[in-house]
């Protein structure tokens, strides 16, 4: 064992780091996974982790996006970054890491903005394992409609054009939405995050990949949890399983009561953006191919 003085001492081995749009079911998705004994996480989102560093920070930057790649940040930079995710790490019981007494630990990170910051992460842990979150863009872009009619998602007040309202991942080329829907910027913030994923994983390694279908996910959560574990190296431990046998609570970010077909209430207002995603779905479907049965659409 290694103390905390010692430099060379690597926490992380094989990052589990989960990539989604907003409103995905990512965050029922990662609470599941932090039931395993393997895994450690910050307690949640790592907004804060990240964009308190001035070099990662989107307003410090001039709100351009929450884009990073690997040209963002000096190595010291990247080092602190590192330094702060260590500090806060916690396992599945919420007991910190001993940073006195160091030891290699199973990370699981999941906060959606990375979904823009896939090569930029790949430089902070080069070992890192992506897994790709993909629910239906029906269901998805609704739910995101959703969370920005609810005004509990506020991320950026100040952005101009927006009333104060702007909610959720800052995409490349937002200012082009000054203005528009909210239908039409729901799209592109789901588009933009899941063409992201569909982009910076073609330069990751097929053994550090895994796309997880949502509804697959729900249908079949024991079934999906203990090939993923499988994949990434991880016990399927009993206390997981047990968890993965019952109804699966209520995310905390949840809004309503989930339903079948609950994105038809906006069906009217999805409609005119459904066809531009085709190529995009279609790529989505060919990375679940590996991985699921399921399938996403855009028929309404």
């Amino acid at each position: 064992m290694k103390s905390s003085s010692d430099t060379e001492v690597n926490v992380f081995d094989r990052p589990i780091i989960v990539l989604a749009s907003p409103r995905s079911g990512s965050t029922l998705f990662y609470e599941t996974l932090t039931r395993a004994n393997d895994l450690w996480t910050v307690g949640g989102e790592s907004h804060a982790i990240i964009e308190e560093i001035p070099e990662f920070s989107t307003i410090y930057n001039g709100s351009i996006s929450n884009a990073l790649t690997e040209n963002d940040g000096t190595t010291r930079a990247v080092e602190v970054l590192r330094e702060r995710f260590q500090q806060q790490l916690r396992d599945s019981k919420n007991k910190p890491l001993d940073q006195q007494q160091l030891k290699t630990v199973r990370f699981l990170e999941k906060t959606p903005k990375n979904s823009l910051r896939i090569r930029f992460l790949n430089k902070v842990f080069p070992d890192a394992i992506f897994v790709h979150l993909i629910r239906d863009p029906k269901d998805n872009i609704s739910s995101i409609i959703e969370g920005w009619r609810s005004g509990h998602f506020i991320t950026y007040p100040h952005l101009p054009g927006f009333n104060n309202q702007w909610s959720y991942l800052l995409p490349p080329k937002w200012e082009a939405l000054k203005e528009k829907p909210v239908e039409e910027i729901a799209t592109f913030q789901w588009q933009a995050a899941n063409q992201a994923i569909i982009d910076d994983l073609k330069h990751i390694p097929e053994n550090r990949q895994y796309a997880v279908n949502y509804q697959d996910f729900l249908d079949n959560t024991g079934t999906v949890i203990n090939k993923l574990c499988n994949f990434i190296g991880i016990e399927y431990d009993a206390e997981l399983q047990q968890h993965c046998e019952k109804p699966l609570p209520y995310s905390r970010y949840t809004l309503t009561k989930p339903e079948a077909d609950k994105w038809q209430k906006n069906k009217t207002l999805l409609a005119p953006y459904m066809p531009q995603l085709d190529t995009l779905i279609n790529g989505l479907n060919a990375n679940l191919t590996n991985f699921s049965d399921y399938q996403v659409d855009n028929i309404i």
